[in-house]
């Protein structure tokens, strides 16, 4: 883990390991129970981008200026199958999810790291988090960080972007997360 300002956050997505892939497939609940078996916690919203922003508030993870491809954020978008997805865990869906699947082993970009040594913020799977801030939907979890293929809507993966259009019960292909603690 990397200490963050009176907070500590795992360095890599889930499973928290360098060089492994990170997990997907994932809802905030699966999230949260991954966590919580490791005796941490699903990192907030607000955590989560005070990690990603740095202490200098930068608005991506590795400075002031958005450059594409420094993090896993330069997939071509491939066309699920939503009806599958959602027979979870059938054969079919997992098939279905591996065929989507384009994240990086964590890590393996090393330029994209915060200032604190947090890697894959933009880019790679998008994040879960326990939502802090206010938003369209006001779900309790939104995801964070965008994912391979880039943010919805279009706009870069940056550290302030935000998707709040699924409750935490959703699953998806590209969402995965990481676990943050609580120093005593």
């Amino acid at each position: 883990m990397v200490a963050v300002a009176g907070f500590c956050m795992d360095r890599y997505e889930a499973p928290n390991q360098a060089g492994m892939p990170p997990l997907s497939m994932q809802t905030a609940k699966d999230a949260v129970d991954f966590c919580s078996a490791r005796g941490k916690r699903l990192c907030t919203e607000a955590e989560w981008v005070r990690a990603c922003q740095g202490p200098t508030a930068s608005p991506y993870p590795y400075g002031k200026s958005y450059q594409r491809s420094r993090c896993n954020d330069d997939k071509v978008w491939k066309v699920p199958s939503w009806s599958t997805l959602a027979t979870w865990p059938s054969a079919a869906a997992q098939a279905e999810a591996k065929r989507l699947y384009q994240a990086d082993r964590s890590g393996s970009r090393t330029g994209c790291v915060s200032a604190e040594g947090v890697y894959d913020l933009t880019g790679n799977v998008a994040e879960w988090v326990l939502r802090s801030f206010p938003n369209t939907k006001n779900y309790d979890h939104v995801m964070k960080g965008c994912y391979w293929s880039g943010c919805y809507g279009g706009s870069p993966p940056g550290c302030g972007f935000v998707n709040p259009a699924h409750p935490g019960s959703f699953r998806t292909y590209e969402a995965g997360f990481r676990c943050c603690l609580t120093p005593r």
